[in-house]
């Protein structure tokens, strides 16, 4: 397509010169414009590399995949990416933060960083590639890593079991029940103590700041009653657990909140 002549419009040659140089200018400044966001994106990009490799989805998957790897057929790789995906979809801030699609894209490009690393960001892929050739076994580990990808959006793909079909792991079971898991260890070392007293210490201690504490503890246990409706509750997980107990721990913060915040 034929340029604009931006001299066409002036009759003297200098306010013609003038006029070309302000169209030069404003396309040298331009195209400085662009190079400097493409220089800037992919100087954010490298930037960020390195939290890929230690934090974040791509190790996280990673890390299944040698257990899965090293439990000598104990564990399904494809069972673990299960629960990886169902722990993803039960959390609302997880998944609007990484979703498991994000998570495939993330391992992907890991893929890439170690088939081609090279300049500074060697030192970050250097124990990354351990990992990976661990769970790669005799694969190349930029290959295993681009089949776990695919992989993990193939399952993504499919409706999240059901807990009595794909039972509950325990890393699963700490990311889903954090504050119980926690409550756990205060019950132990309270010794004697009665249950509702323990829980009534464990929101009182945070006073007048215990909102977020007791929400935790009712939101947890009410979810356990939820998918865990029997009698036993998350009693195969801790001991204390039971149905009983978990709506004692639901009265006993709900009683506090009430007298102390309505």
């Amino acid at each position: 397509m034929p340029q604009p002549n931006p001299s066409a419009n002036h009759p003297d040659r200098a306010s013609a010169q003038c006029a070309t140089q302000q169209v030069v200018t404003a396309n040298e400044q331009l195209i400085h414009r662009r190079r400097a966001r493409s220089t800037g994106s992919h100087l954010a990009v490298e930037a960020a590399r390195p939290s890929l490799f230690s934090d974040g989805p791509a190790p996280r998957l990673l890390d299944l995949a040698i257990k899965a790897q090293e439990s000598k057929g104990e564990l399904s790789l494809d069972d673990e990416i299960r629960r990886y995906i169902r722990a993803v979809r039960g959390n609302w801030i997880a998944n609007w933060n990484c979703s498991v699609h994000t998570a495939s894209g993330v391992l992907e490009l890991t893929a890439d960083s170690v088939e081609h690393g090279e300049g500074w960001t060697v030192a970050f892929l250097s124990e990354f590639r351990k990992r990976a050739e661990r769970a790669a076994g005799d694969v190349d580990p930029s290959e295993y890593l681009r089949m776990l990808a695919e992989t993990v959006r193939i399952l993504d793909r499919e409706p999240s079991p059901e807990y009595g079909e794909l039972p509950m792991a325990g890393w699963e079971f700490q990311l889903t029940f954090p504050y119980l898991f926690g409550f756990d260890a205060i019950l132990m070392d309270e010794g004697d103590q009665e249950f509702a007293d323990t829980v009534r210490s464990a929101v009182t201690n945070e006073h007048p700041y215990c909102a977020e504490r007791a929400a935790a503890y009712t939101t947890e246990a009410q979810r356990a009653l939820v998918l865990f409706p029997g009698p036993d509750g998350l009693k195969p997980r801790l001991s204390w657990a039971t149905r009983d107990r978990l709506q004692e721990l639901i009265a006993t913060v709900n009683e506090h909140m009430q007298r102390e915040h309505s």
